[in-house]
């Protein structure tokens, strides 16, 4: 449950010694400003045997990195136009990550979160920093798994269409017409939460991603931490003749994807003795083999050929099937590459490279 304004100035009232040599001598809630400015509260501080200072404070109950944006920009304002006054521009929160802590010190903002971090600074008599106490209220930042399954699609899509999409409508297309299903109300709920994160622009007509690699990087935190990876199941086989399978042989396109290193090498990026590949259904997967007369046996030690069964969305979108063998697209790669150690992180940061130069994957144009 997130905290309320109320429950903010509360709990700033029974802080203790939390922030000390920092201590509140008297809070004014609702202040009425020059220049018909009107604020949170008006703190009276001060330093234990030390000086004393008033605070022009903006309460935030979420903050994320857009909203702290706002009240920085807000502040800095009142103060630029209230050229004489000796109280310091403050924003609280239950949180202040350190996205928010920069944009807040790249403005000159003091700032104090109820999880007993704080960063104050008045002229040259008071400075007071204390950072790296992790989020005691999780639950006030909408943090979302905007990186994962379907919604991790948008994404994808900024990533390879840089020159950013007019509309949520072209972006739905744009995602469905790469091997997905996604809905107008996935697409805005998702780019709802990439603009409070600053991750992405969003004009009046274009949509488009602020800064690639950070985006990359976050698609990174979601696939490693993505329930829907943990719960794959992997098999591992013989084939007596492995250049019998193929998509041609056995099922679709769509329903057969290399993967790991053996997609590596057919993209050119790593040699590999062992055949790795992506299948919607292990047992359709079997059978269809069986039809075309292919050798298949179980052999989890010595098996040629790794089967992995998922339905995870991130896998069949946007594979390239222009190859002998289709195969996973660039952006799925990496994120299968920087968890394979030890050789895979090498990798990754080749498909990195291509993916931040190209705004594109596998050689395809976007569009």
């Amino acid at each position: 449950m997130r905290l309320t304004e109320e429950q903010v100035i509360q709990s700033l009232k029974n802080m203790g010694e939390r922030y000390s040599p920092l201590m509140i001598n008297s809070i004014v809630e609702q202040v009425s400003m020059p220049e018909g400015y009107r604020v949170n509260a008006v703190i009276e501080f001060s330093i234990q045997n030390g000086p004393s200072f008033k605070a022009v404070v903006e309460i935030k109950t979420v903050a994320t990195p857009q909203n702290i944006l706002k009240s920085a920009r807000q502040l800095a304002d009142y103060f630029g136009k209230v050229k004489k006054t000796n109280m310091v521009p403050l924003v609280i929160a239950p949180y202040i990550g350190a996205k928010q802590a920069k944009i807040l010190a790249d403005k000159g903002i003091s700032w104090i979160d109820l999880s007993g971090n704080i960063s104050v600074r008045v002229s040259n008599r008071v400075y007071i920093e204390r950072t790296g106490k992790p989020n005691r209220f999780p639950d006030t930042t909408p943090i979302k798994k905007i990186f994962q399954g379907t919604s991790s699609l948008v994404s994808r899509a900024l990533l390879l269409k840089r020159e950013g999409f007019s509309s949520l409508y072209e972006m739905v297309n744009f995602i469905n017409n790469r091997n997905a299903k996604i809905t107008l109300s996935t697409v805005s709920k998702v780019l709802k939460i990439l603009d409070e994160e600053l991750l992405i622009n969003r004009g009046n007509s274009l949509i488009s991603v602020v800064d690639p690699e950070k985006l990359l990087e976050r698609l990174a935190q979601g696939c490693k931490n993505s329930t829907e990876r943990n719960r794959r199941n992997t098999y591992r086989f013989v084939i007596e003749n492995i250049q019998q399978l193929s998509p041609g042989l056995v099922g679709e396109c769509k329903d057969y994807l290399a993967c790991g290193f053996y997609a590596a090498q057919i993209k050119g990026l790593a040699v590999t003795d062992k055949m790795t590949i992506f299948v919607k259904d292990i047992e359709q997967f079997r059978r269809k083999a069986e039809e075309k007369w292919i050798s298949i046996t179980a052999d989890e030690e010595f098996g040629n050929i790794i089967i992995t069964e998922t339905n995870d969305p991130g896998v069949w979108f946007n594979p390239d099937w222009r190859l002998i063998d289709s195969v996973v697209d660039d952006i799925e790669l990496y994120l299968e590459m920087i968890a394979d150690t030890p050789r895979g992180p090498k990798i990754a940061e080749q498909l990195k490279r291509r993916i931040l130069q190209k705004g594109g994957s596998n050689g395809q144009q976007a569009n």
